[in-house]
């Protein structure tokens, strides 16, 4: 775009990840001009930063552990030490190589036009890109999730990592701490310990507590005898602090320290910025997968017809 004129399209989509590109292919396919505008990495969550990278680093991190567990009488296996640079060099040439195959060269295949900028919503409504107006018969947002960080005295200042920037780490850290105990944070405290850090989980309620008891009590057991992990329920964080090269973790019942600390108290919407108010979009209530797939089912067994979307 240049200058500041606007660019007229068909269908203007914000986001650049799976349901950006399924809705952009389904309009080309009948021959209505797209735009899908990004302001990060194009691919959104999955290839970037979720199922891809993390998949690519729990398959390494497995082969690691298995061989490090003597299964079979007469046969002898040892894990090494982990050169994590190369490891995450590895994951990232995965993680690249897919984005170009499955993103940037099926846009140029149906005639996507990617559009790189920091993107608002106008009065119209129009799409404000870095300045210029673009404007659309249909829009649509999808800006997938991010990361959501509980607002805990002396968090922000002590440090931390999620589960996007902790696959990015320059080291191996020794020792870790994991506060949540969702999917997200189940699945990174695994992926570390079986790279051979020291992992303690800390969880506010109980782990995978949206699943049923029998499933989380068979996850605890396999944390505590398998991965020598320390999994601890019913937590109340006070406080974060950091010591020297430590990250210090007060609760209720005692204080915990680590190396790094991993913060997975689950995700949100990416909506900042957007300013969807100028053009009276009302946002709701965060809804988990799970509650959005429940309350869709619900409105399809009431009245398929009114059935129209749904989203986490």
């Amino acid at each position: 775009m240049s200058g500041t004129d606007e660019r007229h399209y068909d269908l203007a989509i914000v986001g650049s990840g799976g349901a950006a590109f399924a809705a952009a292919i389904a309009a080309r396919r009948r021959d209505l001009r797209v735009a899908m505008i990004e302001r990060e990495t194009i691919g959104g969550t999955c290839v970037n930063v979720g199922c891809i990278p993390s998949k690519a680093l729990l398959a390494a991190a497995e082969a690691r552990h298995r061989a490090g567990v003597s299964r079979f009488p007469g046969i002898s296996t040892q894990s090494g030490a982990v050169d994590f640079t190369e490891l995450i060099a590895g994951k990232r040439e995965i993680v690249e190589g897919m984005r170009q195959r499955k993103y940037f060269d099926l846009a140029d295949e149906y005639g996507i036009e990617l559009i790189d900028g920091d993107v608002r919503f106008v009065n119209g409504p129009v799409l404000e890109v870095d300045g210029r107006h673009l404007q659309a018969a249909h829009y649509l947002v999808a800006t997938g999730s991010e990361p959501y960080v509980a607002d805990i005295p002396g968090l922000r200042e002590s440090g931390y990592v999620t589960s996007t920037t902790a696959m990015e780490l320059d080291d191996l850290p020794a020792s870790m701490i994991v506060l949540g105990g969702g999917y997200v944070a189940l699945e990174q405290a695994q992926l570390f310990a079986h790279l051979g850090t020291r992992v303690t989980v800390l969880v506010r309620s109980r782990l995978a507590r949206r699943e049923e008891p029998e499933i989380a009590a068979a996850i605890s057991d396999a944390f505590a005898a398998a991965d020598g992990m320390d999994a601890i329920e019913d937590v109340q964080l006070t406080a974060v602090r950091r010591d020297d090269n430590k990250v210090v973790v007060a609760t209720g019942g005692g204080e915990f320290g680590a190396e790094q600390l991993l913060v997975a108290t689950g995700r949100r919407p990416r909506t900042d910025g957007l300013a969807l108010d100028a053009v009276g979009v009302e946002l709701g209530p965060y809804l988990t997968i799970g509650e959005a797939i429940h309350l869709a089912a619900l409105a399809f067994t009431r009245d398929p017809s009114k059935l129209s979307c749904c989203a986490a």
